[in-house]
């Protein structure tokens, strides 16, 4: 009895005494499992710093729900579509999570969206982040339905970013050696739907991308929560699809770094409103700019979607 005890308070002592710049000064609700415990003593700095994932407080629950568990990791082929999109990020010591958003052909560009907070406290526009060339790497593990023998990695440049309270997001693009699938930012007037199942993905432990199932708890001021399955480190920035095949929030944070608890997503208002002020709202059409049908009047036929720069949907 005096072992565990001894155990727990070092535990809570670890956890307790986090600096300020790592978790925003916002103390963990509740100790992780003690089956975890023994797991994060050993590895707890490193598994905290993989990406710098922001800790916050959990939202109050206005239903029953099963909240515990670890995440399921699934790599099956039925969830390659979801893994074919998504990217482990590296920038300088740390890794988190990106999804294709959309393939410019002509440019041979890929966008990735993710999170703010891989990088410095702050915001960096689109004209400040061109001048000062920052650029970092971007992992895959598939190229569409091909699984690769081993992970390839290409250089990408970060085209703008914000990590300030209440807007957690970035875009960065990339050239690659192959035509990628992505999935397209739903429009700004999108309805979540509490209670519906939808697909978080991304890097956990900055390992191989899996897939997760999550539940849509609700939007909770400029944060869309979840539960089940909710990120751990290394998930940050990674996308949220849902099941029409639109990316609906990034990963930001999480209450528990065993992903026990709630999950933290910038919504798409968010998203739309600072994507456009740096001037990428091409990006930022949604469905009902591809239901538009441009019609070239010299030659009285459809224009075709290769010279239109609107996202459509790859699946």
């Amino acid at each position: 009895m005096e072992k565990y005890f001894l155990t727990l308070f070092l535990f809570f002592n670890i956890f307790t005494n986090i600096s300020a710049r790592e978790i925003d000064n916002i103390q963990l609700v509740k100790p992780i499992p003690m089956s975890k415990t023994a797991e994060l003593l050993t590895s707890s700095r490193e598994f905290r710093n993989i990406d710098n994932i922001q800790l916050v407080k959990p939202i109050p629950l206005h239903r029953t729900i099963e909240l515990y568990g670890a995440p399921v990791e699934q790599r099956g082929i039925e969830y390659r579509k979801y893994l074919s999109a998504s990217l482990k990020i590296s920038v300088n010591d740390g890794a988190g999570s990106g999804t294709i958003i959309f393939y410019d052909k002509p440019t041979n560009t890929a966008y990735v969206a993710s999170c703010g907070h891989l990088w410095q406290p702050g915001s960096l526009s689109a004209s400040k982040a061109k001048e000062k060339k920052i650029t970092c790497k971007v992992i895959t593990w598939y190229h569409n339905d091909t699984k690769l023998e081993s992970p390839k990695s290409y250089d990408a440049e970060l085209i703008f970013y914000s990590f300030v309270n209440g807007c957690d997001t970035s875009l960065i693009s990339f050239h690659p050696d192959w035509e990628p699938n992505y999935f397209p930012i739903a429009p700004k007037d999108y309805v979540y739907k509490e209670g519906s199942m939808v697909h978080s993905i991304g890097c956990d432990a900055a390992k191989e991308v899996a897939h997760y199932n999550v539940e849509i708890l609700r939007l909770e001021g400029l944060n869309l929560v979840t539960v089940r399955n909710s990120p751990r480190p290394g998930r940050s920035g990674g996308g949220l699809i849902d099941n029409n095949d639109y990316y609906i929030g990034t990963c930001w944070g999480t209450t528990d770094l065993d992903g026990s608890g709630q999950g933290f997503f910038t919504p798409l208002s968010v998203i739309h409103d600072f994507w456009s002020k740096n001037g990428y709202s091409w990006l930022l059409v949604g469905s009902d700019a591809r239901r538009i049908k441009i019609i070239d009047g010299l030659n009285k036929k459809l224009i075709s979607d290769d010279l239109i720069l609107v996202p459509k949907l790859a699946f």
